[in-house]
């Protein structure tokens, strides 16, 4: 079973703060292709024609991109709500009525948006998200007893930078890795850069989790993006301690298939185990699985002679080692192993 451990769905804001929170996160890769202006500011009329980046990200076209290029699974992640920000009204929204939770929309119901694509969706994988700013720490953490408890979701993800605490932050944020443990679900956590402006950009870095990791030994603990661009900073947390994971969503759209390689061998290097490194995409803002899987899936064709990356650890990033993280216990090794040898071809034609 192959798995793509970070995806977004839906929509993340209500208008007007989902529109500029989106210019901010797209205008870098529109600028680099030249559909926007370089040396100024872009205007609503340099928008024109993009509009499409407003569109909410539609559950059913994320499944049908994954399943076309080999994926079986795809993990969608609740954005956590918070009303202070530039954006205002922020989290997972379901403007354009996807689901089938019931009364007005509200950013407080992200986890009940992501539940109900989880039932309807079985190839998805739902992952809740909470911020202790939004209502205080004890609605936060009830509220993640109830996104396990009662609606199912998987884990938890957390967005510090973009609410605005420190992720080892004492008072808000160890109430809430303290009752994940509790729940026994691991916690993965926005790490690296981002081009959405109101966001905090040092608590972005990956070293921030270390005394996180230190303080709650048997939480896994997930360094989202591999802490673009701190990924010696990352590999290097993440070897420090058996209970941290990473993955490698949007570094790896970033990163040529050498490069990729190069990480891998990188990651030996500084004694980060590659047994704790997930696939995942950042979909669709990371671009599509049927790129981004073949990059990793078939990266021994830059490998160094002798010193290639072995299958079974092909076979676990791509699935096994989120599924250990997140507790599931339905990923075969081996199934995976010959899933692979039958994708490859068609990986390459593609």
């Amino acid at each position: 079973m192959i798995i793509d451990c970070h995806n977004h769905v839906l929509a993340t804001a209500l208008p007007p703060g989902h529109d500029r929170f989106v210019r901010e996160m797209r205008a870098p890769g529109h600028r680099r292709a030249g559909r926007l202006p370089a040396y100024r500011p872009a205007t609503d009329e340099d928008w024109v024609g993009l509009e499409g980046d407003l569109d909410p990200i539609d559950p059913g076209t994320l499944v049908d991109d994954h399943v076309s290029a080999g994926v079986d699974r795809a993990t969608v992640l609740a954005v956590a709500p918070s009303t202070y920000t530039a954006y205002g009204e922020r989290g997972t929204i379901d403007l354009g009525r996807v689901t089938d939770v019931d009364g007005p929309l509200e950013v407080a119901k992200s986890n009940d948006y992501i539940a109900s694509l989880t039932r309807r969706h079985p190839e998805l994988i739902g992952m809740s998200a909470v911020n202790p700013k939004f209502r205080g720490v004890e609605w936060a953490r009830d509220e993640l007893t109830r996104a396990v408890g009662e609606l199912g979701l998987q884990g938890l993800k957390l967005y510090p930078m973009y609410d605005h605490y420190a992720p080892a932050d004492r008072d808000l944020a160890f109430p809430i890795y303290e009752r994940a443990v509790e729940l026994g679900i691991g916690v993965m956590v926005h790490m690296g850069t981002s081009s959405a402006k109101d966001t905090v950009l040092d608590y972005g870095r990956p070293g921030a989790l270390d005394e996180v990791a230190r303080h709650f030994p048997d939480l896994p603990l997930l360094v989202c993006h591999a802490g673009f661009p701190w990924v010696d900073e990352c590999l290097a947390m993440v070897a420090r301690h058996d209970n941290t994971y990473l993955d490698i969503s949007m570094f790896a759209t970033k990163s040529t298939q050498r490069q990729l390689y190069e990480f891998l061998l990188r990651a030996r290097q500084l004694g980060c185990p590659l047994s704790r490194i997930c696939w995942g995409t950042d979909y669709p803002g990371g671009g599509k699985p049927a790129v981004l899987l073949p990059k990793l899936t078939l990266v021994n064709d830059v490998a160094d002679p002798g010193a290639p990356i072995s299958r079974l650890d092909v076979a676990n990033m791509v699935g096994g080692n989120w599924a250990r993280f997140a507790g599931l216990t339905d990923w075969s090794e081996q199934e995976t192993l010959e899933q692979l040898e039958a994708w490859e071809p068609r990986w390459r034609d593609s």
